[in-house]
C-alpha cells in the first residue's frame, strides 16, 4: 500500500508543482536545508559496521560515472550541448537512497546496495565539483571559481548532514532508530521537495517558451539512460547481486540531481532529463517488483 501512496505523492508532487509554479518558485532558496534535513534522518540510520565495500562496488562507481560523462561526450560531439548536460545528471546520479527499499522488496542483499548508495553519494561529492566546469558553459567565470561554488553546494546538501548524523550517533547512540520511527517524516520532506523542484523548474521552462517538440529529445534521452541504466548494472552484475545491481545503476538520486540541476549555471532545459527520470526509473522499479512477485508466484 505504501508503494501505492509513494507513486500516486510522487505524481501529485509534479502536478501541483506545475500549476503552482508561480507561488512555489520562490521556495527553491529553502531546498538545500530540506534536502539536508531529509538525508540527515536517512545517514542516521545507516549502519557502518555492516557496509561492507567488494569489487563489485567499484564497477557499479565506474559505472556511473562512465554513463553520465560518456553519453555528455557523445551528444556534445554530435553539437547538442544541451541535451549534453541533461544526459550527464541523468547518468552521473549516485544511487537513490531509496534503493535499498526496492531491494529489500525484491528479498535482495540490502547491505550491498546500501554500500553502494553511500560510496555513490562520497564519490558524486568529490567528483561534481571537478567535472561540473567542463560540462556547463558559464561566461566569466573561470573554472576554480564555479568549482568552489558547485562544492560549497554540495558540502551543504551532503557534508552538513553526514557530519550531524555522526556527531549525535556519537552523543546519542540510540538515535540509529529514528530513521525507522521517521519515515514517514522523510516521505513527507521528499514529496515537498519534489513539488518545489517541480515549480522551480516548471518556472524556468515556461520562462524559456519552449514547445513540446524541442523538450522531446530530453524526455526520450533520459529514458534512454533510464533502460541503460538498469539493464546495464543487470548485465554486469554476478549471479546472486543482478537485481542489486541493476537497481545501483538504474535507480537515481533525483533529488540531489535536479537540486544541482536547478542552479543558475546550469542550461534551464537541462533539467528536463532528471525531472522525467523520475517517473521513468519508478516504472522501471514497479515492474521489477511485479516481476519478483511473478517469480515467487510460480516457486509456490
Amino acid at each position: 500500500m505504501k508503494r501505492h501512496i509513494r507513486s500516486i505523492s510522487m505524481v501529485l508532487a509534479f502536478l501541483v508543482g506545475g500549476i503552482f509554479h508561480k507561488q512555489l518558485s520562490p521556495l527553491g532558496c529553502w531546498l538545500p536545508a530540506s534536502v539536508a534535513l531529509m538525508l540527515s534522518i536517512t545517514f542516521l540510520g545507516i549502519d557502518t559496521s555492516r557496509l561492507k565495500p567488494q569489487r563489485m562496488h567499484l564497477w557499479l562507481l565506474l559505472g556511473i560515472q562512465l554513463i553520465g560523462i560518456s553519453l555528455w561526450a557523445f551528444a556534445r560531439v554530435l553539437g547538442y550541448p544541451v541535451l549534453a548536460e541533461s544526459l550527464f545528471f541523468c547518468g552521473i546520479a549516485p544511487v537513490a537512497i531509496a534503493a535499498p527499499v526496492i531491494v529489500n522488496l525484491l528479498k535482495g542483499n540490502v547491505e550491498f546496495t546500501t554500500t553502494a548508495m553511500v560510496l555513490s553519494q562520497i564519490v558524486f561529492g568529490l567528483l561534481m565539483p571537478l567535472l561540473m566546469p567542463l560540462v556547463v558553459q558559464v561566461e566569466g567565470f573561470c573554472y576554480i571559481e564555479l568549482a568552489a561554488e558547485v562544492a560549497m553546494q554540495l558540502a551543504t546538501v551532503l557534508g552538513i548532514p553526514a557530519l550531524i548524523a555522526i556527531v549525535l550517533r556519537l552523543v546519542y547512540p540510540p538515535c540509529k532508530a529514528w530513521t525507522s520511527s521517521l519515515r514517514d517524516v522523510s516521505l513527507g520532506i521528499w514529496i515537498i521537495n519534489l513539488t518545489i523542484i517541480a515549480g522551480v523548474g516548471t518556472q524556468r521552462v515556461l520562462a524559456m517558451d519552449i514547445s513540446w517538440w524541442n523538450m522531446l529529445p530530453l524526455v526520450l534521452g533520459s529514458l534512454i539512460v533510464c533502460i541503460t541504466g538498469f539493464v546495464a548494472g543487470y548485465k554486469l552484475g554476478p549471479r546472486g547481486l543482478k537485481r542489486e545491481c541493476s537497481q545501483c545503476l538504474g535507480q537515481k538520486n533525483t533529488i540531489l540531481t535536479l537540486y544541482i540541476a536547478s542552479q543558475w549555471y546550469v542550461h534551464p532545459l537541462a533539467y528536463i532529463g532528471p525531472a522525467f527520470y523520475v517517473f521513468f526509473h519508478n516504472i522501471a522499479n514497479a515492474l521489477q517488483i511485479a516481476l519478483a512477485n511473478r517469480e515467487a508466484s510460480r516457486r509456490k
